[in-house]
């Protein structure tokens, strides 16, 4: 190996180095920052809510919570249909529904996705199912927003590192 080839190497390690610590010092000053802004901007059971009162239990975002995180990120969903009817079945057949929303700036850079299912049926606290409007029309929009509404708060947590303060709903918390 030639000398100055030496000298390019260890530049490229210095450089590489310098980026990843610049790097570092970014996602640290942008964990203060969001951390700051949910503390002073969010409100409980409007942007979050908690069931329970164990400690450690994370709160699980709402759609209003995820909008205002997205917010400062410049961040817009964008919507794929996964799987699910398009059409509402006339019967009462139960179903399910999945959607992607995928993040982008404004500018369109893609910052994060996440995955949302809704089913056509609501579980009751005694167990019991049900629809989840009587009306067919009704039913399948609920649904598909239900899907979209889950979907975007996934997405919002995997792109902003808000899931270090909330989870999506009860049923990603452990203890419950």
């Amino acid at each position: 190996m030639e000398k100055g080839q030496e000298v390019a190497i260890r530049g490229d390690k210095e450089l590489a180095l310098y980026e990843l610590e610049t790097r570092f010092a970014m996602a640290i000053r942008q964990r203060q920052l969001l951390e700051n802004y949910i503390r002073e901007r969010l409100k409980p059971d409007k942007h979050f809510y908690t069931v329970g009162d164990e400690p450690g239990r994370k709160p699980s975002l709402t759609k209003e919570g995820a909008e205002l995180i997205c917010l400062p990120h410049d961040l817009k969903g964008h919507y794929e249909w996964l799987s699910g009817p398009e059409t509402p079945p006339l019967d009462d057949t139960a179903y399910q529904i999945t959607i992607r929303c995928k993040l982008e700036t404004t500018s369109g850079k893609f910052e994060g996705e996440g995955v949302g299912s809704a089913s056509s049926m609501i579980t009751k606290k005694d167990g019991e199912r049900v629809q989840r409007q009587r009306d067919p029309g009704l039913r399948h929009n609920a649904t598909i927003k239900m899907a979209c509404k889950s979907a975007y708060i996934a997405a919002t947590l995997n792109s902003t590192a808000a899931s270090e303060f909330f989870t999506q709903d009860l049923e990603d918390d452990q203890t419950g």
